[in-house]
């Protein structure tokens, strides 16, 4: 475990990212910004920011403001206190998609219910930013060579694959040029759909020349950097 909230040596590292976070704003001091972290003012005596330097705080505190800093101040709170604040799989990913990533040829595209006939090309309608619980959607890729595709959705911090190929294969072959999946062994489009979680979801799409994509995010950050690639990249609020 990278942090110990009983450990005083640990806890010791927590005030030179508070301190440095009040340096940013002439209003804080590092106890101030201890309260955001907490939740709400801490009672405290004499001498409290020496016991803030040298670790000597409540392991509950100490467990608040340090889940705090990783979800609100993580580059900071990496950068001054790496060991107790290490870089996670999921965080190096989010930094190689937040460069790497495009989203000009990739999209959501929804596919209305449609009974007893086949879905007609005319009555797909590209995503906007939302779509609705249940609503049935797939993926379209515009790509400019031959390959294979595996695809992850994004949400609350967790990432999942979405199997593309017709018998619940993670990967897929594309073509030059327009591309859909999921899609059943007769070559019909094979809808996902969202029932469960609200909110902000991220789609990606990973292309290559060969089929050998890995299927972690912990080895993709190491296989993208050395093997022909695209990211792709789209976000959709998914609302009731």
């Amino acid at each position: 475990m990278p942090f110990d909230p009983k450990n005083k040596a640990d806890k010791a590292k927590l005030y030179p990212v508070l301190k440095a976070l009040a340096d940013l704003d002439p209003r804080k001091t590092p106890e101030l910004i201890m309260d955001d972290a907490v939740g709400y003012p801490v009672a405290r005596g004499q001498d409290y920011v020496r016991n803030m330097r040298r670790g000597d705080i409540a392991a509950t505190y100490a467990a608040l403001i340090h889940q705090w800093l990783t979800e609100q101040h993580f580059e900071l709170a990496h950068r001054l206190a790496t060991d107790i604040f290490p870089e996670t799989p999921e965080q190096r990913w989010q930094m190689i998609l937040d460069e790497h990533a495009r989203s000009d040829s990739f999209r959501l595209v929804l596919v209305p219910l449609i009974m007893g006939i086949l879905e007609r090309e005319s009555q797909l309608k590209p995503v906007d930013t939302t779509i609705r619980l249940g609503e049935r959607f797939c993926f379209e890729l515009d790509s400019e060579a031959d390959g294979y595709a595996i695809a992850f959705q994004a949400v609350r911090g967790k990432c999942h694959n979405i199997p593309l190929g017709p018998n619940g294969e993670v990967s897929a072959p594309i073509q030059s040029g327009q591309n859909r999946w999921p899609k059943r062994p007769d070559g019909q489009l094979d809808p996902l759909t969202e029932n469960h979680d609200e909110g902000m979801h991220e789609f990606v799409l990973i292309t290559a020349p060969t089929d050998d994509i890995p299927t972690s995010i912990q080895s993709l950050n190491a296989w993208t950097s050395d093997n022909p690639n695209t990211l792709h990249r789209i976000a959709v609020q998914i609302v009731k």
